[in-house]
């Protein structure tokens, strides 16, 4: 699965429907592992926006797919996705059948790339995220650098 556990950064942008500019996004998404699938805990700001937090549970099923679950702002969506190879697609539905959202993992250089849609009645969202896994910083008085940079 190209989603594994960790801490994740992800920076991208939103654009709404009739917008010409899209908005910046951030993310910080912890992703944990246990033995029926991931939980991926995220807190999402959005430029000039409301951000907010989603929790999104992947578990695998008995047809080599995966099933999802995500809470966000009082909503519920449940899905199935593909998760396993190229392309990594998921499609999502609200309780009431009145918002869909999809969506697409893949890999960039320092992580994995997320790109999708949310149809809302009439509005339709689109966003792409980049996801870089965050290195934390180990320091040791033992440890000199020979380039002038990292001092």
């Amino acid at each position: 699965m190209i989603l594994r556990a960790g801490h994740w950064l992800g920076r991208g942008s939103v654009l709404i429907e009739g917008m010409s500019l899209g908005r910046t996004v951030e993310c910080d998404a912890r992703v944990e592992a246990d033995e029926t699938g991931l939980l991926v805990n995220a807190e999402v700001a959005v430029q000039e926006g409301d951000g907010g937090n989603l929790n999104l549970r992947i578990a695998g099923n008995e047809v080599g797919t995966y099933t999802l679950r995500l809470s966000t702002a009082g909503e519920v969506f449940h899905g199935t996705a593909k998760l396993d190879s190229p392309p990594n697609l998921a499609l999502m539905w609200n309780e009431s059948e009145t918002v869909f959202l999809t969506f697409a993992l893949f890999s960039v250089a320092q992580g994995f790339g997320c790109r999708g849609f949310l149809r809302d009645g009439e509005t339709t969202l689109t966003w792409e995220v980049a996801f870089t896994l965050k290195q934390d910083v180990v320091k040791g008085d033992n440890v000199i650098s020979l380039d002038r940079r990292r001092r």
